[in-house]
């Protein structure tokens, strides 16, 4: 069983055949957790200097420090090894992106399947700390909601113009 800590709480993962090599959920866990945060910053700064709107900024950073704080006294640093990482040269993120709207979707998309492998992944050693990411999932649902409705119904270019003239 390898130890673990999270969020000032000491974990042991199971012994079973899913978590025999513990070092790789937890790698899994600490990718995922970097592919969400990730995902966030880049729709937090859509939403803090494109369409500079302080509420909806305010929301996707709560649920960026959300995720960040479950792991905040972890030791998931040890278990990363980005050499060996197989997925780090892959060529599935080198297209380019046709508008503001598709840098968001993919990004929230992005945060979204990384709380989901989280959530599934930390279910291995507590249930308390799935539920919290699931919680942080379904709110990432709805800012996806919100801010495509946003960005549709106000483009970014109006915004920008309309920015202008209040300065």
């Amino acid at each position: 069983m390898k130890n673990i800590s999270l969020h000032q709480e000491k974990f042991n993962l199971p012994a079973s055949p899913v978590a025999s090599q513990g070092g790789e959920v937890l790698q899994i866990i600490d990718a995922n957790l970097n592919r969400a945060r990730e995902g966030l910053r880049i729709v937090e700064e859509v939403a803090r200097f494109i369409l500079k709107d302080k509420k909806l900024t305010k929301e996707i950073k709560t649920e960026r420090h959300k995720l960040s704080s479950l792991f905040a006294n972890s030791n998931l640093i040890e278990f990363r090894d980005t050499g060996k990482d197989l997925g780090k040269y892959g060529n599935f993120d080198t297209h380019s992106y046709k508008d503001l709207k598709e840098i968001v979707q993919r990004n929230l998309r992005r945060a979204q399947e990384g709380c989901r492998a989280i959530e599934e992944f930390s279910k291995l050693f507590s249930a308390k700390i799935s539920s919290q990411v699931k919680e942080i999932r379904f709110k990432i649902y709805d800012l996806e909601k919100t801010l495509l409705k946003v960005l549709t119904a106000d483009p970014p270019a109006k915004a920008k113009r309309r920015a202008g003239k209040h300065r």
